[in-house]
């Protein structure tokens, strides 16, 4: 079995520059705004790269991305909506149908695993700061293959 650990963020070490969320005073709701999103997905399975930027907004019971996938030559709008559920310990990432997703804390680098049928989501987040903080997939399944690397910058 491949390891899901991305290469840049081994977990045996600290990351340079990330604080503990808990330790810094963060809270959930601290990332509510507006963000810059940039995320690059390489298929592996279908050998094709696709790169997305756009705009996501962070509420207390949501999430809201809305912008441009580029596959190829091919521009297409995209977004995608998640519920979310806040306390003052994490965030519990809904799809838009109410089936969770992900739980996150407090913690400013984590690992979190989701099962979805025969595919598997397992997924890094680091919390940089307020204002910076990425996710890395890798997902594997029957028909799907790749890894994406999403940044997160906060507008304003």
């Amino acid at each position: 079995m491949q390891s899901d650990r991305h290469p840049a963020v081994p977990d045996s070490e600290p990351v340079a520059g990330v604080v503990s969320a808990s330790a810094a005073g963060v809270l959930p709701r601290d990332f509510t705004g507006k963000w810059q999103v940039r995320r690059t997905v390489i298929d592996h399975f279908n050998r094709q790269r696709h790169d997305f930027t756009g705009l996501t907004t962070i509420t207390g019971t949501s999430i809201v991305e809305r912008g441009e996938l580029q596959i190829g030559d091919a521009a297409i709008e995209a977004s995608r909506t998640y519920q979310l559920t806040m306390d003052d310990g994490g965030v519990i990432v809904r799809f838009a149908t109410g089936l969770e997703f992900v739980r996150l804390d407090l913690a400013a680098c984590q690992t979190v695993h989701h099962c979805c049928g025969a595919d598997m989501y397992r997924g890094r987040f680091l919390f940089q700061n307020r204002n910076c903080w990425s996710e890395f997939w890798r997902v594997r399944g029957p028909r799907k293959r790749y890894v994406s690397l999403t940044r997160y910058r906060r507008l304003g």
